[in-house]
């Protein structure tokens, strides 16, 4: 007979049957269970009892009915061996001699155990009566196994979440694509589908991430076709400019032109940037050489402070896009702090990570607008506000840069006032 497949809600329900009988009925048996010693305490305390019981089927005649009737409504066995009459109720039993070799007398009784199995026993009238019970023998252990049942108990719990786990697994798996996706890595595909209703969601989501990487794909290409065919027009428009008479119009012209170029060179880079490391042009640069070199930009030097001597290190990076990042850092700092403060400048070295530090002492960024602060085109004074200065681009970028040297870049306020955005990059950098 072919066995059904089961579903997932199958599964989980004869999971949860099954866990829930054998759970219950270790527990149970854990409730119950006693020690041997335990258990000759029960008959010794009931010694006088139980020895009458015995000697009234030894005094009268064998009488099956009766024995059957008495060992059924007690839940017992019962084994009466008179010289060449024996009689059990039921099962197999050892012979008297088997059991006085382990027998110990409590009484008129002898307690005896053999093949893990515990009897009770007295010879009375020439009569031998034994007594065991199978209820007994499931409850009854040495007290080094006394403990089986809550061990078993718990490897039914053990079993049942390891098992509960393998089923949602898919779960977690959809989980973790769904998160490489939405940052973006739609290479990302899941391997293995289970054998129940849930692949229906990681197909789904592989689908999901092959039609999200071919429409970005498309508007890559989109994006850097029309970025290179504008820049003919503009460039041309730059050399009819420089042969009209220079008036304001023709300044504001320059200006708009101007912006359109940045726009487009720092639209490119953002694109050539999702490619990752691949993009990178490294090479080995003396650390406190780098800082130099961008301090002296712009008059940068007379509004940065250097927090601690820069650590003397070789680091391989690509220099000029970190320049870029370390620039664009320190202007923001400088014109958005607003303050006569200096801006602060901080490079650490840790065990993971080469650090940079740039602080102001400004207002800080509204807690609302931080989680944007490197989305293209986002300005926190203003988001509509545009000008030739800043196309709105330059965070973005400087988080791309970041990323694609496998570091990060975030932004924090402080405690009371004042920012700190802080270029986080591997400690593989340093070259030992």
């Amino acid at each position: 007979m072919k066995i059904p497949h089961l579903g997932l809600f199958g599964r989980f329900l004869v999971l949860f049957a099954v866990t829930t009988v054998l759970f219950s009925l270790f527990v149970l048996l854990g409730s119950f269970a006693t020690t041997e010693q335990e258990a000759k305490q029960f008959v010794n305390e009931r010694e006088p009892q139980l020895f009458e019981m015995i000697q009234q089927i030894a005094q009268r005649p064998i009488d099956e009915v009766k024995l059957n009737s008495d060992a059924k409504s007690n839940r017992v066995r019962i084994l009466v061996e008179r010289g060449e009459q024996r009689f059990v109720t039921s099962g197999e039993f050892p012979s008297i001699d088997e059991l006085a070799k382990n027998a110990e007398p409590i009484g008129h009784l002898y307690f005896s155990k053999l093949n893990s199995q515990y009897y009770l026993y007295a010879n009375t009238s020439d009569t031998n009566v034994v007594v065991t019970s199978r209820l007994v023998n499931l409850i009854v252990y040495p007290q080094w196994l006394i403990l089986w049942p809550w061990i078993a108990a718990l490897l039914v719990l053990m079993t049942s979440y390891y098992i509960l786990k393998r089923l949602l697994d898919p779960i977690n798996t959809a989980i973790e694509s769904a998160n490489r996706i939405s940052q973006g890595d739609f290479h990302y595909r899941i391997a293995s589908h289970p054998k129940s209703e849930l692949s229906r969601l990681t197909q789904s989501l592989n689908k999901m991430a092959a039609d999200l990487q071919r429409l970005f794909e498309s508007k890559n290409e989109m994006l850097l076709a029309i970025s290179h065919e504008l820049r003919t027009p503009l460039g041309r428009m730059n050399v009819s400019l420089a042969m009209l008479e220079q008036n304001e119009i023709t300044k504001e012209l320059s200006s708009d032109i101007h912006y359109m170029n940045n726009l487009i060179g720092q639209l490119l880079e953002g694109e050539r940037l999702q490619q990752g490391p691949r993009v990178l042009s490294t090479s080995t640069y003396y650390l406190p050489t780098l800082i130099e070199d961008v301090l002296n930009e712009n008059g940068l030097r007379d509004r940065v402070t250097i927090m601690a001597p820069l650590p003397e290190e070789a680091i391989k990076l690509d220099v000029g896009r970190i320049k870029f990042v370390l620039r664009n850092l320190l202007q923001n700092a400088i014109e958005h702090g607003k303050t006569q403060q200096n801006v602060e400048l901080a490079v650490n070295i840790s065990e993971n990570a080469v650090s940079f530090s740039v602080i102001d002492h400004g207002l800080g960024i509204p807690e609302h607008m931080l989680e944007n602060m490197f989305t293209p085109f986002f300005h926190a004074e203003n988001i509509n506000h545009r000008s030739t200065d800043g196309v709105g681009l330059a965070l973005f970028l400087c988080k791309r840069i970041a990323q694609a040297h496998n570091g990060e870049l975030t932004v924090a306020n402080l405690n009371p006032k004042g920012c700190e955005f802080k270029m986080s990059l591997p400690v593989q950098c340093i070259v030992t």
